[in-house]
């Protein structure tokens, strides 16, 4: 962890008019919610095929037994983790008034429940299920005792309920998407944590918040002209954006670098 490059991003934090936060399955690793990609990860354990929305719409009952599956053996456990000193530092950050808005790819809702009020779910919530037929939106304990009556679970209206989370071959939520293309555009400092920056198309966010090219700049009616931006990375690997998009990265853990971040703002305001 370079504490020059921290104490840097935190005289950006503190100048800065609008920070943006981008985050990724790392911040959320040291919570115990493993990711999908790397190795050891949920891809690797579970057929990937189940998370199709094709799949779901022809076998729902199916993929809501592999869901439970997950949940009540210890494989996915998003129910049950806690955030941890990232969160709590990006939540604190926020109420300091240093950050606008999160961005999340992650299903966990652990930036919720570290107390950050303004979070864009680019990827929805695995916290919840939505019914595809009325829109309803149930909590998951709720679920679990529809479940335990029925598979798939219904809604009151008789439709199936579905995790609210993005699918394979599922679009993502158009307000989410309008509400993150404009964010990426107004921000003046977007840090982008524990993202591999390779799924389109929030991978494209720190390109439209640098001003550069990509087949998305212009999407949804986003305006395309941009004025300076700085992109800071927080994750353990370089990636993609290293030494092309964003300004410099700090390696190492999501948590203890925010944690570390955090109390360099504390000390400059």
């Amino acid at each position: 962890m370079d504490l020059g490059l921290i104490d840097k991003t935190s005289d950006l934090l503190v100048n800065s008019h609008h920070t943006i936060v981008l985050t990724g399955a790392g911040i959320s690793t040291e919570s115990g919610v493993p990711d999908f990609r790397s190795p050891g990860g949920i891809w690797e354990r579970y057929d990937p095929t189940v998370f199709f929305y094709s799949r779901f719409l022809s076998e729902p009952d199916e993929v809501w037994r592999c869901v439970m599956d997950m949940s009540r053996c210890g494989d996915f456990p998003l129910w049950e983790a806690q955030p941890n000193r990232g969160h709590l530092a990006l939540a604190h950050l926020e109420e300091m008034g240093h950050i606008k808005t999160i961005i999340t790819q992650n299903i966990d809702n652990l930036h919720q429940k570290a107390g950050s009020r303004k979070v864009i779910e680019f990827h929805g919530n695995m916290l919840f299920a939505k019914c595809i037929t009325c829109g309803a939106r149930y909590e998951y304990d709720h679920v679990l005792k529809i479940a335990d009556i029925s598979l798939p679970p219904l809604c009151d209206c008789g439709g199936i309920l579905k995790p609210d989370a993005v699918f394979f071959g599922e679009a993502i939520p158009k307000e989410a998407l309008t509400e993150s293309f404009r964010s990426a555009e107004d921000c003046d400092l977007m840090l982008v944590i524990g993202t591999s920056a390779q799924v389109e198309p929030a991978a494209s966010l720190p390109l439209i918040a640098k001003g550069m090219n990509t087949l998305f700049r212009g999407f949804m009616n986003v305006p395309i002209p941009k004025s300076h931006c700085h992109v800071v990375e927080i994750n353990r690997e370089p990636t993609p954006l290293t030494g092309e998009v964003s300004d410099f990265i700090i390696q190492g853990s999501a948590g203890e670098v925010l944690a570390t971040l955090e109390e360099y703002v504390h000390r400059k305001t």
